[in-house]
């Protein structure tokens, strides 16, 4: 089948089962170098026939420019990016996907792809079709598509910031937390295995064979092992919104104060000498609430800072779990193909495109490493924010005791009485969500006394990945060494020819 030069979208989709994830290796220009069986499958493509083209053969029109320059933006800046994406098959019909890419080590990226099925997917077919018609807008004036993809992105973030979303990092970390989490729960519910049962084993089976069944069934300890984790930090990502919550509440609360202590610098300042104690207090009051001004910024940064790690976190290992899958579906594949005595099967092939795998993996467990640590010295800072504020609260409480003695011994204390009426209520207030936020820290603690555990959990699947993927390699090696067999050797040693030709 060849590639139509011209494919018209159709209004139907292409269906495929959210078990299933599909993936595609590109050269730095996004070259499509290969993909899996369920990539061709679904595309209705042969692998064959993809390889060297560009990947967006598969484009679909209603996707915006813009979201592919945002993916651009991240790769070549050496990150990795999620995205929505809608899809077209050789026939025309649609199909979208959640799609993850990495940069591999050497050059190239991996793509991974699964079914999107969460509540974040509903909105982001009208968001596309905006940015599109924005982009289509600029294209018939004229402007030429560059204009039309910067006016889509500044139009994108505008969206993303109305929905509570500070930037792309921040929704593409909702964006495969909630996929994640719904396909997990689909599963669960349907009772659908990711790993499709091995073929059977046959006498005549090559070392190699072999070699990936074991491979198969043991690195799936390893994948129950990165799952755990990642329910582990599932739970820490709920503490997220309250982080942020509380730390906006404790700095709106700050602002009211220190308008109160204005209004009460400006009563005192009224009574002339009568008042000229209150009004020494209210300077107090006025300096110490700045103080507390000052430390509740500098925690409500922290606090954006932290939640912005703790996304990255959960983000690059969910990213990880997703690439510990697929390694395992493509050993899947690979031994698939060997029993059956597939002829294009070539060992190579699949021995570099789970290098790839690897190498991807690998470098997002780095990350994922790097942004640990940091979240625990992150964490470290702000627990000491939070113990400044409590200083600076306690020392605003000792001038407003002493205020309020002092606004009972004059006349006119009805008015103070209602200015230290509010006074004391913000305090409380403030050392009420101060508790809480405190409490949400010290749950985030927890995560990162964790920081050693997780770290081991990573290191020894990256490790044990690098001495799989040499194994492998000296096996196919020490099997394709072999110098082709005659006509009439292939007809005494069947299994082992085949293996070759595979």
């Amino acid at each position: 089948m060849g590639i139509a030069p011209k494919i018209s979208p159709v209004n139907a989709a292409r269906d495929f089962l959210i078990n299933e994830l599909f993936f595609s290796t590109t050269t730095n220009k996004g070259i499509i170098v290969s993909g899996n069986d369920v990539f061709a499958r679904v595309s209705k493509y042969q692998i064959e026939e993809m390889i060297g083209k560009p990947h967006n053969l598969i484009r679909h029109p209603d996707m915006p420019r813009t979201v592919f320059k945002l993916l651009w933006d991240y790769l070549l800046a050496g990150k990795s990016i999620a995205a929505y994406v809608k899809n077209m098959a050789v026939d025309g019909r649609y199909y979208w996907v959640v799609a993850l890419v990495a940069p591999i080590e050497g050059g190239g990226y991996v793509s991974i792809r699964f079914k999107p099925s969460s509540q974040l997917f509903g909105i982001i077919s009208d968001i596309y079709g905006e940015l599109r018609a924005i982009e289509q807008t600029h294209e018939e004036n004229g402007d030429g598509p560059k204009a039309g993809m910067h006016s889509a992105e500044a139009k994108f973030g505008e969206i993303l910031r109305a929905k509570g979303f500070a930037d792309y990092d921040a929704f593409m970390q909702t964006l495969l937390y909630q996929e994640l989490n719904s396909r997990d729960d689909i599963l669960a519910r349907e009772h659908l295995s990711i790993f499709p049962p091995l073929p059977k084993p046959h006498a005549e089976e090559g070392a190699l064979s072999a070699a990936l069944r074991r491979l198969y069934q043991d690195s799936q300890q390893t994948y129950q092992q990165v799952t755990a984790v990642y329910t582990q930090l599932k739970e820490y990502m709920s503490r997220n919104d309250e982080l942020g919550e509380h730390s906006r509440g404790i700095l709106a609360l700050t602002g009211e104060f220190q308008l109160i202590c204005l209004n009460l610098t400006v009563a005192s300042s009224r009574l002339a000498n009568a008042g000229h104690t209150l009004t020494v207090v209210s300077a107090h009051l006025h300096e110490a609430s700045a103080s507390v001004a000052t430390i509740v910024s500098g925690l409500a940064t922290q606090a954006s800072k932290i939640s912005t790690c703790l996304g990255e976190t959960v983000f690059g290992w969910a990213w990880a779990r997703l690439q510990s899958e697929v390694i395992i579906i493509d050993y899947h594949e690979c031994l698939t193909k060997l029993v059956s005595h597939d002829n294009q099967t070539n060992p190579t092939v699949y021995l570099k495109r789970l290098g790839d795998l690897r190498s991807a993996f690998s470098r997002t467990i780095e990350r994922v490493e790097h942004s640990l640590h940091d979240l625990g010295k992150k964490l470290k800072g702000l627990t000491i924010e939070v113990e400044e504020l409590r200083k600076a609260l306690l020392s605003l409480q000792v001038t407003y005791v002493g205020g309020l003695v002092e606004a009972s011994r004059l006349s006119e204390v009805g008015n103070f009485s209602t200015i230290f009426h509010d006074v004391h209520k913000h305090i409380a207030e403030t050392k009420v969500k101060l508790a809480k936020f405190a409490q949400i820290i010290s749950r985030l603690d927890s995560l990162a006394r964790l920081t050693p555990h997780i770290t081991d959990i990573a290191s020894c699947a990256r490790d044990q990945l690098r001495i799989d993927q040499e194994r492998l390699s000296v096996i196919a090696n020490q099997t394709t060494a072999k110098p082709g067999p005659s006509l009439s050797e292939q007809r005494k040693q069947p299994s082992q020819t085949q293996l070759v030709a595979g």
